[in-house]
């Protein structure tokens, strides 16, 4: 056998894989062993014949193949045309996802040195392979892949367009290699190009040195040609190539360009029949010829290329194109609006001179025109504001308003403007009829492909943002819209010398006194109120960008001229509006005019010079709106109240405000006159809060002088202290009239304002003992002005103000001997530090002692039975300590500032009267004690270097009282009852510190032990380690005297009510080893609070659960599983026993039993008296459930509650191992309930109400607690939906009248719904998939219940939302096989219905879309 066809059966080996073949060929190809010399035309042949049958590509092999070297004579050129023919037929049917290293191997490929030959040969298969690689790299670019690096596109292309250039210029046949460029490597190469100017990255330049090489040959006619037959973003970059290849020779530039605008302007034929030969343009040519003109305009723009023709032609360029611009504008500014704006735009980025010849006729047609779309308006915009850009650089802007505004008026006089909503109008302006159907919308997509966009895209530079104004009329949006257009205008006026300015100004107010003549010939009348509109807004901006008061020195004679012109024409304009209908937008420019007319006239008034004459006209006091009455102005009042809109009453409310501002501006002696009385009274309610503090002040006493109440006053905060203080301003002036001394409130008043001498003189005056004879009636009078003041609600500066003003007047209210006066003043002040953020009074109140004496306490207050006033002093006494304890909870519980020096001199208070406190410093000491150890979080650490001085207080407190071990423990009693809210911290703190100590010192004999052999400074240290200890704080002892008192302690506090003694014995259990607690003490008091538990169920009287639920965690917590199990089996036997209830004595005894269920639910259990509480909880659940007597009874209702409470508290305990059988039994006894026929049984509203709700809640509850159990009982659960379900659709059903619900059943049935619908979203949400089997039926039955009930409940609208609800949820969980299946097992009715939910879920409901 031939050595070559052994080769070709080893290659053809099919049970290899295709890689390691073509890797034994690459090692036969290097191998100098294997001699044979036709070896790379056998692999070269093997690859070509079978790489286009491979599913896979082997990529890294070919690259490595074709990176080999060879002569390209060992293979036939036929062959390795076969081998390109094959690669490129393999990657150009590749999927996009694998052409990640197409390109690179096609690199290779084209510089594979053994096929050079055959590529140089074969024009078309070279063109070919480039635009496969164009095409493969572009579809890379496609796929966006965020975790890669971002390639360097220029390191891969730019050689590729190198190497291809080089390749043409070595080319002999142009007309061939042309052809084949045309045909294989031009379209990809241009689509490649626009997406990598896409990701940032333009390789213009070479391709217009590689057309420049393929062109040069050929004639500009020819070329032209060439160029148009391409698709459109092929031939846009053909023309900018061409463009900038010939930009220095200007007969060819002519001929581009001419061949652009040729379907445009069609040249004038002298004879008939070189006017036949002339083709007509379509509307496909004239469309193409817009995109074209655009583009070859930025690319002009963006080369600088001169716009230089021929000198045969007799014309410039720039005149040539701004002739060809206007007609191509008459031509297609119907049809192709967006693209006409488009043109200009870049006709005038170019040069402006481009459209000046022409410019008003464009313009006119521009503003006349309909934009249809939000890209048309900002096109419209965009041209706009170059236009006046260009008028500032031509400096021709008073000429170009001026004959602006003239043609417009004279369009305006002979057509109609269009409806701009419709794009309708009766006279139109003549135009040349079409001769053919203009371009349709899916013709100018297929133009339009997306290469095209991304071209025009990048050509735009738009800086306009959008079209949304003031003005709510289309008209204005679509002719001069003021956030773009008006804008500019205002800059460009800005930026005007003087006297152009005037000359603005002056034709702006000819043109508008020529529209407000009466019978004004001007403009058509259908066309008047948008030319009205249109100058009023011209002149509004004018006066919102002129700067003329900056030169009134020169131009004071013209600009008086002016303003009184101005006024002649605002007058003119009022009058003409009151003379017609309201109109909502004429009325709202011209308030607008007004108020930028007045706003000029203020800034002339503020910048006249001194040395100027005053004008005669200026009154006494201003009126800026003088040019009309007082009786016009009302009838504008009038009809903007009446008929204007929000916008149209605002603009009004600032000329009001623009009024007031303004008063002091314009008198004849405004430096040094006050604000004049007539002037506040001018401003309207509802601006009141612009004025300063001291217009505010006026306007108070203005309103008190003339016994006025606004309502508005009370919603300023400023305005509510400004009152609060005149209050007391008055109060203190009448008793300096009534000759009253010894008021600590007149001293404070001048100093009202600064806090710190507030807080300074209330400290001074602490210990005075002065007694002012405050009048009673006067001082009632005062104290119920200020509680109508929503003081409680100003912030924190102010507040604080008046908070320590008020305290003042409680210090004279309280020494005069008013004790009721002084509890409602001090009420008040506990109002005003409840709300709001806290006051920081511990820096203007430092020292308790102080604060003492100025809110005195008085403990035998509070025990006096007789006597003269005994009553009013316990009352405020209690007013008293209500205050002491909102201020620790404000003051000190937020750490204010100032509270560390507070604290610090408390405990220096107390450590003065050590070792007995009296009963008020000693709950002031409990009362700090528990407001520093609610401390959590960051704040809590804080606040324990203030608590412990506080306890170590206590503790020597506490010892000092039970220094004697021979007394009676009964003698503590009352101390005890006295100070147990603060012994249960200081017990805690006393363990922690002792353990503290002990693992410290602990720790210190450690560490002597191990330096026994260190050196002598080591040694040094451990003594000063020795003598730290005698330095720190001592730590009380826990010895047999400390655990006497603390058994004391429990011992006089064994009621389960008291929280504090709930406290004492939870920490006292916690360390019961440490303080010696044996079992028969623990369970002699754990028996104590179970026995008054037992009593006071058994009472049956309203229970405090707050109270009992820490009480029953506790004993439980420490009972035995043999205690507890007993418990449980007592219950359960005491229910054997007891019989469905009937007697008062029967019902109490099944509610203890449920009650007590329910506080055993909600305990912390261990697991096994979890499981224990498991296996009971499913016994005596199943015998209530059976002993629950008529539901026609009194108290089936209450029982069932409790039932459902105790249901709910077992399952959401997780520390109970819920199982299944107690599962059933809980959702047996739901069913059981039946609540559907509740109603029926005799049931009241309320109660079902109640029950309903309860059994939607557990439902859910179960749900969220536990999914995993509920999933198995889907039929359950689906039987309780169908229960409530009906409960709520058919309630009330044998009602005569379809209106016999009341409000409240309407209410109440649509939050029950709300709660069912609730539900089944939880059911969707977690359960969908347990519940799709079940939901078919109850969704079938959910509609039935609707359809077939008489009067069915979703008549309402409020209820059947809900239901609707329900079964959108129902839907969501069913699948695509349900819906025939209910379509079936429905009537017709039913049916419908199911189909118009289903669509209504499908539109609303379903979910559509990312998140």
């Amino acid at each position: 056998m031939e050595i070559g066809e052994e080769l070709r059966i080893w290659l053809d080996d099919k049970s290899k894989t295709y890689t390691a073949r073509l890797e034994f060929a690459i090692k036969v190809w290097q191998s100098l062993d294997f001699v044979y010399i036709n070896k790379h035309e056998v692999v070269c042949k093997w690859i070509a014949d079978t790489l286009v049958e491979e599913e896979e590509m082997p990529v890294e092999q070919l690259q490595q193949l074709f990176c080999l070297r060879a002569q390209p004579g060992l293979v036939t050129v036929a062959t390795k045309s076969a081998l390109i023919e094959a690669v490129l037929k393999r990657i150009d049917k590749a999927p996009p996802a694998q052409a990640k290293g197409h390109p690179q191997l096609l690199k290779c490929l084209l510089n594979f040195e053994l096929v050079q030959d055959a590529l140089r040969a074969d024009y078309d298969l070279v063109m070919r392979s480039y635009g496969i690689l164009f095409s493969c790299y572009e579809r890379q670019l496609l796929i966006d892949n965020e975790d890669e690096p971002k390639p360097r596109h220029a390191d891969f292309i730019l050689p590729v367009l190198q190497q291809l250039r080089d390749y043409v210029q070595r080319a002999q046949n142009n007309d061939r290699l042309l052809k084949a460029y045309v045909n294989g490597a031009l379209h990809p190469l241009c689509q490649l190009l626009l997406e990598l100017r896409k990701h940032g990255f333009c390789c213009f330049e070479q391709l217009a040195a590689l057309e420049v090489h393929l062109t040069q040959h050929l004639r500009i006619r020819a070329a032209i040609k060439l160029m148009d037959e391409q698709p459109l973003h092929v031939q846009l970059l053909t023309l900018e190539c061409a463009l900038v290849n010939h930009r220095y020779d200007t007969d060819k530039l002519y001929k581009v360009l001419d061949h652009i605008f040729k379907f445009k302007a069609p040249q004038k034929a002298d004879s008939g029949e070189s006017r036949k030969a002339q083709p007509k343009a379509t509307p496909k040519d004239n469309f193409i010829a817009l995109v074209l003109t655009t583009h070859a305009l930025e690319a002009l723009r963006r080369h600088n290329i001169q716009l230089n023709f021929p000198d045969k032609l007799k014309k410039t360029g720039i005149a040539y194109m701004a002739n060809a611009l206007c007609d191509f504008v008459r031509i297609n500014r119907e049809r192709h609006l967006g693209r006409v704006l488009q043109m200009l735009c870049a006709a005038l980025r170019l040069n402006p001179m481009l459209v000046e010849p022409h410019i008003y006729q464009l313009t006119i047609w521009m503003m006349c025109a309909v934009k249809r779309n939000e890209v048309e308006l900002q096109l419209y915009s965009e041209y706009l504001v170059l236009l006046l850009d260009m008028c500032r650089r031509l400096s021709r802007t008073e000429r170009f308003i001026m004959i602006l505004l003239k043609s417009l008026r004279e369009w305006l006089h002979n057509y109609e403007l269009p409806n701009f909503e419709t794009g309708k109008r009766i006279r139109q302006e003549p135009k040349p009829e079409p001769d053919q159907e203009p371009l349709t919308e899916q013709e100018e997509e297929q133009l339009m492909n997306a290469y095209v966009q991304l071209l025009l895209k990048s050509n735009s530079t738009s800086s306009c943002q959008s079209n949304a104004i003031s003005y709510s009329t289309d008209a204005l949006v679509q002719t001069w819209p003021g956030s773009t257009a008006g804008a500019a205008f205002i800059r460009l006026v800005s930026q005007l010398m003087s006297k152009p300015s005037i000359v603005i100004w002056k034709s702006l107010l000819h043109s508008f006194a020529e529209l407000l003549e009466p019978d004004s010939m001007a403009v058509l009348p259908c066309n008047l109120n948008f030319a009205i509109e249109l100058q009023a807004t011209l002149l509004s901006q004018y006066f919102l960008g002129t700067r003329l008061a900056e030169h009134l020195q020169q131009h004071h004679v013209e600009l008086e001229q002016q303003r009184k012109h101005t006024m002649q024409v605002l007058q003119r304009f009022g009058q003409y509006l009151l003379s017609l209908e309201h109109n909502r937008r004429t009325m709202n420019v011209f308030l607008e005019c007004v108020e930028r007319a007045n706003n000029f006239d203020l800034l002339l008034a503020y910048y006249w010079p001194d040395g100027l004459e005053q004008p005669q006209s200026t009154p006494a006091l201003p009126q800026l709106q003088r040019f009309l009455s007082s009786d016009e102005w009302e009838l504008i009042h009038q009809r903007v109240h009446n008929f204007g809109k929000s916008l149209c009453r605002q603009r009004l409310q600032r000329l009001e405000l623009q009024l007031t501002l303004s008063g002091w501006l314009l008198l004849p002696d405004q430096r040094l006159a006050p604000c004049p009385d007539a002037l506040v009274e001018l401003l309207p309610q509802q601006l009141f809060g612009h004025l300063t503090r001291a217009q505010k002040e006026m306007r108070l006493k203005q309103q008190q002088q003339q016994k006025q109440h606004l309502p508005n006053l009370l919603e300023d905060a400023e305005c509510v202290e400004l009152l609060t203080m005149q209050l007391l301003q008055q109060f203190v002036d009448s008793l300096k009239l009534a000759k009253i001394k010894g008021c600590l409130l007149a001293k404070q008043m001048p100093q009202a304002t600064d806090e710190t001498a507030l807080g300074v003189t209330l400290r001074d005056s602490c210990e005075s003992t002065k007694q002012p004879a405050l009048p009673a009636e006067s001082t009632q009078e005062l104290i119920d002005a200020l509680q109508q003041l929503p003081l409680a609600q100003l912030q924190s500066s102010l507040k604080l103000r008046l908070w320590l003003l008020l305290l003042t007047l409680y210090q004279d209210v309280r020494r005069a001997q008013l004790l009721q006066l002084s509890n409602q003043l001090l009420e008040q002040l506990i109002d005003l530090l409840h709300f709001g953020q806290p006051l920081p009074l511990c820096s203007h109140l430092p020292q308790l002692a102080q604060l003492l004496q100025l809110v005195p306490l008085n403990m035998d207050a509070d025990d006096a039975a007789d006597g003269n006033g005994t009553e009013a002093e316990a009352t405020a006494n209690a007013t008293a300590w209500r205050f002491y304890e909102m201020f620790f909870a404000r003051c000190i519980r937020r750490l204010t500032p100032g509270s560390d020096l507070f604290l610090a001199s408390s405990a220096a208070l107390f450590r003065e009267q050590l070792p007995e406190l009296s009963a008020s410093h000693c709950r002031l000491l409990l009362l700090a004690i528990e407001t520093l150890a609610s401390g959590t979080g960051m704040q809590a650490r804080r606040m324990q270097r203030h608590l412990q001085p506080l306890l170590e207080i206590y503790g020597q407190l506490v010892s000092h009282k039970f220094r004697s071990q021979k007394k009676s423990p009964a003698v503590y009693k009352e101390f005890v009852q006295q100070t147990l809210s603060g012994y249960a911290i200081y017990l805690s703190s006393c363990i922690n510190r002792a353990a503290k100590q002990q693992k410290e010192n602990v720790d210190e004999d450690k560490q002597q032990k191990e330096s026994i052999d260190e050196a002598k400074q080591q040694k040094e240290n451990v003594k000063k380690t020795k003598q730290e200890p005698k330095q720190a704080i001592a730590v009380p002892v826990i010895d047999e005297n400390f655990r006497r008192i603390c058994k004391i302690y429990i011992g006089h506090s064994l009621n389960y009510r008291n929280a504090h003694a709930i406290r004492l014995l939870n920490v006292a259990l916690t360390h019961r080893q440490l303080l010696h607690l044996d079992q028969d003490e623990i369970e002699f008091v754990l028996d104590s609070y179970w026995r008054q538990l037992n009593k006071d169920i058994a009472a049956s009287s309203a229970l405090d659960m707050a109270s009992i639920e820490p009480a029953i965690k506790l004993i439980i917590g420490y009972k035995t599983n043999e205690d507890f199990l007993l418990l449980l089996r007592g219950l359960g036997q005491q229910l054997d026993e007891m019989q469905r209830p009937e007697t008062p004595a029967q019902h109490t005894s099944l509610q203890n039993v449920l009650v007590l269920m329910t506080l055993f639910a909600k305990c912390s259990l261990s697991s096994i008296k979890g499981a224990m509480l498991n296996e009971q909880f499913k016994l005596i659940n199943g015998n209530v459930s059976l002993r629950l007597p008529a539901p026609s009874d009194a108290a089936y209702c209450n029982h069932v509650l409790r039932l459902l409470e105790a249901q709910s508290a077992l399952a959401n305990n997780r520390t109970v191992p819920l199982n299944g059988e107690t599962l059933d039994s809980i959702l047996a006894s739901m069913l059981d309930l039946n609540i559907k026929r509740f109603i029926l049984a005799g049931g009241s509203w309320l109660d079902f109400r109640r029950l309903h709700a309860t059994l939607s809640e557990n439902c859910l509850l179960l749900l969220r607690q536990h999914a995993a159990l509920m999933a198995d009982r889907a039929a359950q659960l689906s039987a309780i939906c169908q229960d409530l379900v009906q409960s709520i659709v058919c309630y009330r059903s044998e009602r005569q009248q379809a209106q016999s619900l009341t409000e409240d059943e309407l209410e109440g049935l649509a939050e029950l719904g709300l709660k069912l619908s609730t539900l089944m979203a939880g059911i969707s949400a977690g359960l969908a998939l347990a519940m799709k089997r079940v939901a078919p039926f109850l969704l079938i039955f959910t509609i039935k219940q609707m359809i077939d009930t008489e009067r069915p409940t979703t008549l309402f609208e409020k209820i059947k939302l809900q239901v609707d609800r329900f079964c959108h949820e129902l839907i969501s969980i069913c699948d695509h096989r349900s819906g025939h299946f209910i379509l079936r097992s429905s009537s017709e009715a039913g049916a419908r219905m199911y189909q118009s939910l289903v669509k209504e879920h499908d539109k609303y409901h379903k979910f559509r879309g990312k998140v």
